[in-house]
């Protein structure tokens, strides 16, 4: 959606086609754009995808009929099989990945649309990605690759985050998969209980299996909030957490992507002006630099990230100048804009 926005911002006519899969929708949304913030200056056309055994191949016949009967002169996707049946029809195509996939029958269809002369551009989220895809031989034969980190919007004006009040604000956003961090987190709460520790996201089953299993009373499961509302949130915390683990497993899959990944919550993080606190991991540094625009703790070590987690509470000067770094080098490389212009230049 952000993608979209400013490639429709940059002055193209952008259509996003995605999948219309009713038992996977967030209930209650009834406006696509003002969920995720953005501006209606882009068409979204939702082909069927259902949520049964077979529903993929019916959701891939629909996307080549769109490719087949559209005249779009330029096709941006992520998706593999989109991009083998755009290269097959000779479309003007830019494929995008985020990690290495283990399918050999999807990365069979990765490599012919690498082949394609079609293929104008291989965009990849990390330095580290790209480093694994040139080690396996994998480049597009005719087009180039372009590293491109993921993103965030830039602010309207430098926001200036709250003082720390009486008890400091600690926040965690993201999802509760596997290597996220939010044992850390509730780790954290139990260690420094003076600090008030809020978790933002994950779905009604896994906040219940967490409220179950006793909680410290200094955090609080706030729930699922949307992508629009979060720029909101931001602000408010003293703190914000990204203890990733040596191992990070995405939703609906069994792929460690902790060697790849270009998370966006760490752009909306930089963009919020907050001090950060992450994991050390070498794809984040990418980004990150110690003691610049972040600290970086080991993963998976608690003690540490105690010992670093009260250094950033009782150094508001540090607080400060470590937000203010991050939010500067958001703005000056890490906007969605800037990464459309990357993406899109001279194709």
């Amino acid at each position: 959606m952000k993608m979209c926005e400013a490639m429709a911002n940059a002055g193209h006519s952008v259509t996003l086609v995605t999948k219309r899969c009713r038992s996977r929708e967030e209930p209650g949304v009834r406006d696509d754009f003002a969920f995720y913030g953005v501006e209606p200056g882009f068409s979204i056309v939702k082909l069927p995808r259902p949520g049964l055994r077979g529903g993929g191949a019916l959701y891939a016949a629909f996307v080549f009929a769109r490719l087949l009967a559209s005249r779009d002169t330029l096709v941006y996707t992520r998706d593999p099989i989109t991009a083998w049946l755009a290269s097959r029809l000779k479309r003007t195509l830019i494929f995008e990945q985020h990690g290495v996939l283990t399918s050999r029958r999807v990365n069979r269809l990765i490599d012919a649309a690498l082949r394609s002369p079609c293929l104008r551009r291989l965009v990849l989220v990390s330095g580290a990605l790209q480093a694994s895809y040139l080690a396996a031989g994998r480049h597009p034969r005719h087009g180039d690759i372009v590293v491109a980190h993921d993103g965030a919007d830039a602010p309207s004006a430098p926001q200036k985050p709250p003082a720390m009040g009486s008890r400091p604000r600690i926040g965690y956003v993201g999802s509760f998969y596997p290597g996220k961090g939010v044992d850390m987190v509730i780790e954290l709460a139990r260690r420094i209980p003076e600090a008030k520790f809020e978790i933002l996201g994950g779905d009604r089953p896994r906040l219940a299996r967490l409220a179950a299993a006793g909680l410290p009373p200094n955090l609080e499961l706030v729930g699922f909030v949307g992508h629009g509302e979060l720029k909101r949130r931001y602000p408010t915390f003293d703190v914000l957490l990204m203890p990733y683990g040596r191992r990070v497993m995405p939703a609906g899959g069994d792929l460690d992507i902790s060697r790849f990944m270009s998370p966006l919550k760490m752009f909306e993080y930089m963009a919020s002006g907050v001090a950060i606190l992450s994991s050390d991991m070498p794809v984040l540094r990418e980004v990150l630099e110690h003691e610049r625009n972040a600290i970086l703790v080991p993963p998976e070590e608690p003690e540490s990230w105690e010992r670093a987690l009260r250094w950033l509470i009782g150094d508001p000067q540090l607080r400060r100048r470590l937000g203010e770094s991050a939010r500067k080098d958001l703005v000056d490389h890490f906007t969605w804009a800037a990464r459309a212009q990357q993406v899109l230049e001279g194709v």
